[in-house]
């Protein structure tokens, strides 16, 4: 089953659109969907699975219920959903027949921690529940405070044989260890919750992927989120699907950033096995259609009578002056460009 698919497209062709509608279908189709951006104020690295699973956690959407993202809606979703979906059982193994002191259905004991101590329906608990599932690597030093708010502050709700010291051993709060182990398993746990709940999976969608070449300077840090990128492709790691926002050059660019780093011990040709969607480049056609929908937005947006300002053969050289640059570039550059000519005949008009 393909699990990971590269959106490829040129800047302004469409991606982040191509993203929203899969986004969409998704939501149509039942599966759970987390939209993560990439983008340099997003402070999200891809070589730290922790960091993914934060930004996963808080930008999940449950179907019929748009625009509303987060963790605790997921939870809130599956506290209902699960028993009414459990024809085989999963909530007595989720919570070991009631008890909640082990669970046989989890990999995570940081997400069945979480989970058991949300369901508790504590505010105040659900509150520190969401934030630590947002920002796991803040909470790496704040065991103690997550164990006695989350463990042995709520045994009136729940047994829990173990110990703090049991606790701290098995690094159940910590998320970036042994190759971030934990990570990985809250994310196909999330999967198998949301399966058991009537739902079809956990769909993620990276918007804005360059990033891992632009803004990962450190190669060392770069080769890691590559890794993380192949083992979203294998399915090993993680079974749902996975999408990326890239342009047209992204696997030459991955390759040859490792090459000149002397990164020669990575197999190359993983990069092109990757399953890859490409978007066609629009014609000098499709970008003046794009043109005439620019000149009817900015005419309502600054209220002035753009079109009849604008003659065909205006928007037609104002495109062909665009599509002078190279292609990549070009979707752009006619954005730009229309929006500049457009600024200025409305100035002239005041």
């Amino acid at each position: 089953m393909q699990t990971a698919l590269l959106l490829k497209a040129n800047y302004g062709a469409g991606k982040s659109h191509l993203i929203r509608f899969i986004r969409e279908e998704a939501l149509e189709q039942r599966f759970v969907v987390s939209v993560v951006s990439l983008d340099s104020s997003s402070a999200i690295r891809f070589n730290r699975m922790d960091q993914i699973f934060g930004a996963i956690c808080r930008n999940i959407e449950v179907p019929q219920r748009f625009g509303i993202r987060g963790i605790r809606t997921l939870f809130d979703f599956l506290k209902v959903e699960i028993g009414e979906n459990d024809s085989a059982d999963f909530w007595s193994r989720l919570s070991n027949k009631g008890r909640w002191d082990y669970s046989d259905a989890l990999e995570s004991q940081a997400l069945f921690v979480a989970f058991r101590a949300y369901m508790t329906e504590d505010a105040n608990v659900q509150m520190l529940v969401e934030d630590w599932m947002y920002n796991p690597s803040q909470y790496h030093t704040q065991r103690k405070k997550l164990y006695e708010c989350l463990v042995s502050g709520l045994r009136a709700h729940f047994r829990e044989p173990r110990s703090d010291k049991r606790f701290y051993a098995d690094q159940v709060f910590i998320f970036n260890t042994q190759a971030y182990h934990q990570s990985w398993a809250a994310l196909r746990d999330i999967n198998c919750l949301a399966r058991a709940a009537g739902l079809k999976g956990l769909v993620i969608l990276f918007d804005e992927f360059e990033d891992v070449i632009t803004n990962l300077r450190n190669v060392a840090h770069q080769e890691a989120a590559f890794w993380n990128l192949f083992h979203f492709y294998s399915g090993k790691q993680f079974p749902g699907k996975t999408f990326y926002a890239v342009t047209p050059g992204f696997v030459e660019k991955c390759k040859v950033r490792l090459l000149e780093k002397g990164r020669w011990d990575m197999d190359l040709s993983m990069f092109d096995a990757l399953p890859k969607f490409e978007m066609s480049p629009l014609d000098r056609q499709h970008l003046f259609s794009l043109g005439e929908k620019i000149v009817e937005i900015h005419g309502t947006a600054y209220e002035w009578d753009a079109r009849s300002s604008v003659s065909r053969n205006d928007l037609e050289d104002w495109i062909k002056e665009a599509t002078t640059v190279q292609m990549q570039d070009r979707t752009r550059q006619a954005i730009t460009t229309t929006v500049k000519r457009l600024d200025t005949l409305f100035q002239d008009t005041e």
